[in-house]
């Protein structure tokens, strides 16, 4: 019987443990493990296991669409497209989620409606995005978006707040015609191809930041307002004007300003004098430099009639070119006189090479002043070294240069030949004077340096 009664007391004592074990384990919170059971089968529900359902039940793949699964959904796996068809769509009742979709290939939302958000933060487009015609009616979230081809916004009309905070257009983007009922933000955008806002209507375009390193588009006949104070422009960009607009722009910038290739020669004006109106009323010298801007723009493009294909024409025209690239290389075409300093220079440097090789011991005995009853021999018979020698030869090419009459000396010093030589110098420059003088614009600084002292 002893053995019968110690088998029930092992039975007994281990029926009492496993149930204090038990309490024990209900006391414990579970909370934690099981959230993050749940975490984890929601990955695996809404990751690639889903994808290999024969017949999936849940959405997107299939079944109801549940707006909190989806937002589940885009927290842990991005939308992948290989080609994203969206023509006409219209998109109603919720906020629609494409943050860091990559769309591989086309993505047409061409005529899309987006009633709620549209929500493509930090998406990846490879190929041609086509938003033309699409229409917002609440706002539209870009930021960070990158497009890696042709962003087509044509006729895009945003009804709210539209972000493209930090997008990157690695090619061209188009805006042509685009309305923007409030706000548009670029704070930090990168443009690195063609940037097409001609005719696009809006009120606030914020460029802080922006990077421009293309051509960037503006104009409208009702006219448009750009700040690019905060714009970054690099050497390459370029701000391209093609009708009405008011900038707020810093001078040093002004180097990018320049018009488009099919504007004619009176539109090209209207759009300087509106300008100097509208944005540089009080700015003498930024008008000064648009000036400078539509001078350069037109040099080449006649300002009555139509002359294409009138051979005639085209040859009467060449002595007229001709003349005006020369004044555009030489003086800026009077807005940058200072650029003959270089060609003095020039000048200067040549005749000295040319009086070193052809009479140097002339031009040293010519300095060092000997008796001028002397004879030929007698001058010629100063000798230096080659240093000095062309030390000699660039003094007196300066002084040739900027001699306004020739000293009486000279003329008489040197023979014939080398008279011609040296009064061949003397001309280049009095040329030179004469243009310095007559040909700046006023505003420049040598006009104003002229007035001071001429009055």
């Amino acid at each position: 019987m002893k053995p019968v009664h110690r088998n029930l007391s092992i039975a007994c004592c281990i029926f009492v443990s496993m149930l204090m074990a038990e309490i024990s384990v209900a006391q414990v919170n579970w909370g934690p493990f099981v959230q993050r059971a749940e975490s984890s089968f929601a990955q695996l529900t809404w990751g690639p296991f889903a994808q290999k359902q024969r017949n999936p039940t849940v959405f997107p793949y299939g079944g109801v669409p549940d707006s909190s699964l989806m937002l589940s959904y885009y927290e842990f796996v991005p939308l992948s497209f290989s080609k994203a068809l969206f023509e006409n769509a219209h998109f109603r009742n919720r906020t629609y989620f494409f943050v860091g979709s990559r769309f591989d290939s086309l993505a047409n939302f061409r005529l899309a409606h987006f009633e709620r958000v549209a929500n493509f933060e930090g998406a990846h487009f490879d190929g041609v995005a086509n938003f033309n015609n699409a229409f917002f009616d609440s706002a539209a979230t870009f930021l960070g978006a990158r497009f890696a081809r042709f962003a087509n916004f044509k006729h895009a009309g945003f009804k709210n707040e539209v972000d493209f905070a930090g997008a990157r257009f690695d090619s061209a983007v188009s805006f042509w015609a685009a309305h923007f009922d409030s706000d548009a933000v670029f704070i930090n955008a990168y443009f690195g191809g063609v940037s097409d806002f001609k005719h696009a209507y809006f009120d606030i375009v914020h460029l802080g930041k922006a990077k421009i390193a293309g051509e960037f588009l503006v104009g409208s006949e009702n006219g448009q307002k750009f700040d690019f104070t905060r714009t970054i422009f690099f050497s390459n960009g370029r701000l391209v004007l093609n009708d009405l607009v008011e900038l707020k722009i810093q001078p040093e910038k002004f180097k990018h300003i320049s018009f488009g290739d099919t504007l004619n020669y009176f539109l090209k004006k209207d759009i300087i004098e509106n300008l100097k109106i509208k944005s540089f009323a009080n700015d003498n010298s930024a008008q000064f430099e648009l000036n400078y801007i539509f001078s350069k723009s037109t040099m080449y493009q006649e300002q009555t009639g139509n002359y294409e294909g009138n051979k005639w024409h085209e040859i009467r025209k060449w002595p007229k070119w001709f003349v005006n690239t020369i004044y555009y290389w030489t003086m800026g075409l009077g807005y940058r006189p200072f650029r003959l300093i270089w060609w003095v220079l020039a000048v200067i440097i040549i005749y000295t090479a040319v009086f070193a090789k052809k009479i140097p011991a002339r031009i040293n005995a010519y300095i060092s002043k000997p008796n001028l009853s002397s004879t030929d021999e007698e001058k010629k018979e100063v000798h230096l070294s080659l240093w000095e020698t062309l030390l000699n030869c660039a003094y007196f090419s300066v002084m040739v240069f900027f001699t306004f009459r020739l000293k009486r000396d000279i003329l008489t010093f040197f023979d014939a030949k080398e008279k011609r030589l040296i009064v061949g110098e003397w001309i280049v420059g009095f040329v030179v004077y004469v243009a310095f003088l007559t040909l700046s614009k006023s505003g420049s600084i040598l006009h104003n340096l002229k007035e001071l002292f001429v009055g």
